[in-house]
């Protein structure tokens, strides 16, 4: 709890309307139709973990806002989506566990946090009465007992000044609309399922020393790729120092007969990180210019047993430069829609280029309204104004990479 009134202010809406704030900011949960509904399935999986880590680390209004938003997307918004009769039985079943378990969680988190802003609303009332003092004392001062005004030898306070100061102590309370997300410092949007891609998560990554940062120089070619950009403050992607090798490596069958082949880059959430652990080679039907994976059920099927979360892709360029094309660019939109921070990676192996992809906030906008969600086509703007470097990326060279290849 902070002791400065300044400080004090960023927590003055009353317990019940702080709740109220929250439940308002995790209920919007739209669909995009061109993301498959189990898709959402497997993203609701990935929510429970994310939630589950923050109960760990006692970040119970993070946790809350991921079951405020689980609960409203499988209870209220997935019956909506043109493909949800085709969801596996399996799949809504274990949902519908899921469910189970996450409404009495809820509200015990809703129970916890109540008593949490109680809590420090009284210290804030307490804060600001001791301000309200401390500035009655001051104006007593200025004007000392018989009211006239005293000098002093520093900089005289005029009595413009001073009602300055006792209006900003007294009158503060009244919030508009546009002031609430300000004094909310703790609300953050964790798993994006708006239509607005430019709300991105908004939370400080704590990572230890052994990550270093992106070298660009030594994996990226400036000349023939977007310009650099951090979007909002995205939490970091660790990457295993091996993986870039090991994946060219095991897919250097494919790359010497100019066959494109991709993987999935799966690992977990922790200390506001994410930490890729695992890559997934799954069964696909390659070609010179695309790859698709298929009986993806298996990727599914194992990511549920090791507990991992799906964190972005891979693919190789065979004898093309390192760029997004349009499919590329309607393929990572089903993984940025998901997680904001999931990255895609292009190896242009024939220029020896591995780049760091991810949608821009336009392109996610323009991808969510593209009519032409399959096969090649073009876009009228540039691909490039889509798509951005992705800053987000720390390289640790103490971990390596668990691969397991689904084609043998």
């Amino acid at each position: 709890m902070s002791h400065g009134l300044d400080e004090v202010e960023t927590i003055m809406l009353t317990p019940d309307q702080r709740l109220n704030q929250i439940f308002l900011f995790s209920s919007k949960v739209e669909l995009n139709p061109n993301v498959a509904a189990r898709k959402y399935y497997q993203s609701g999986i990935d929510m429970i973990r994310m939630a589950e880590v923050y109960l760990k680390d006692n970040n119970l209004e993070q946790a809350y806002i991921l079951y405020n938003k689980f609960m409203v997307l499988f209870l209220e918004t997935i019956s909506t989506h043109p493909d949800y009769k085709n969801v596996p039985a399996e799949d809504r079943n274990a949902n519908n566990r899921l469910l189970r378990d996450v409404l009495p969680r809820a509200e015990n988190l809703k129970s916890q946090l109540k008593a949490q802003y109680s809590n420090e609303y009284e210290q804030y009332l307490e804060q600001k009465a001791i301000q309200e003092q401390k500035d009655r004392e001051k104006l007593q001062g200025v004007y000392g007992d018989d009211g006239h005004e005293v000098s002093f030898n520093t900089n005289r306070v005029t009595e413009k000044h001073l009602n300055m100061i006792l209006n900003n102590a007294t009158t503060r309370t009244d919030f508009n609309n546009s002031g609430l997300k300000k004094r909310l410092p703790y609300l953050r949007n964790q798993y994006n399922f708006y239509k607005d891609p430019t709300i991105l998560p908004s939370i400080s990554s704590n990572v230890h020393s052994q990550h270093k940062c992106f070298d660009e120089k030594s994996h990226v070619d400036r000349n023939s790729n977007p310009v650099t950009k951090r979007l909002h403050n995205q939490r970091n992607i660790i990457v295993p120092g091996d993986l870039l090798q090991r994946f060219l490596d095991i897919v250097k069958n494919n790359t010497m007969v100019n066959l494109e082949t991709c993987g999935i880059l799966a690992g977990k959430l922790s200390v506001n990180s994410l930490i890729i652990t695992t890559l997934l080679i799954p069964n696909q039907n390659c070609t010179p210019d695309s790859c698709t994976a298929t009986n993806e059920e298996d990727i599914f099927e194992f990511q549920d047993t090791k507990n991992l979360m799906t964190l972005g892709w891979i693919h190789t360029h065979p004898s093309q430069a390192s760029f997004m094309s349009s499919v590329d660019l309607h393929t990572h939109y089903a993984y940025q829609i998901m997680l904001p921070e999931a990255i895609a990676i292009v190896c242009a192996t024939k220029f020896n280029n591995n780049s760091f992809f991810t949608l821009t906030p336009y392109g996610v906008q323009f991808i969510a309204s593209c009519k032409s969600a399959s096969g090649f086509h073009t876009h009228n703007v540039d691909n490039e104004d889509m798509y951005a470097i992705a800053e987000h990326i720390l390289w640790d060279y103490s971990l390596l990479v668990n691969i397991i290849d689904f084609r043998q």
